[in-house]
């Protein structure tokens, strides 16, 4: 070889190794992304893990506020039945209370009248009685 040749052949060993750590840099390089990217892969499969427990605690949650819901309404339609109830009770009950005081007024009115009727007849009676007595007892 030919100084020239031995020159030319150092340079090429020279890039040929330049060459050679690069590519090691980048297989190097390219270990560590392919870590990363096991490990991101490991993230995103927690995360679609943890977003299908999501949506079935999301599905579960639907349900149950569909069924609040629905227990809901039906306990206002039972209270407003109740009140419904509770008010026409109430409104009897007073009714029946107007009734009482009306049958009460109206009985001691009849037993007033009864009473007046009673000494309309008695009155003269006992009056001539213990006019007769007196004159008798007296005289």
């Amino acid at each position: 070889m030919t100084p020239g040749n031995q020159d030319n052949q150092r340079d090429t060993d020279t890039q040929m190794q330049r060459i050679y750590q690069k590519l090691d840099k980048f297989g190097e390089r390219i270990d560590q992304l392919e870590g990363q990217m096991t490990i991101v892969t490991k993230w995103l499969e927690r995360i679609e893990h943890r977003l299908e427990r999501m949506e079935d605690v999301r599905i579960d949650l639907l349900q149950a506020i569909a069924k609040l819901q629905t227990e809901l309404k039906v306990r206002e339609e039972e209270a407003s039945k109740e009140k419904d109830i509770i008010m026409q009770l109430v409104n009897n009950d007073n009714r029946d209370k107007e009734n009482l005081a009306q049958i009460i007024v109206g009985d001691k009115s009849r037993r007033q009248e009864r009473f007046l009727q009673i000494w309309a007849v008695l009155g003269p009676v006992i009056a001539s009685v213990l006019t007769s007595f007196f004159t008798r007892f007296f005289i």
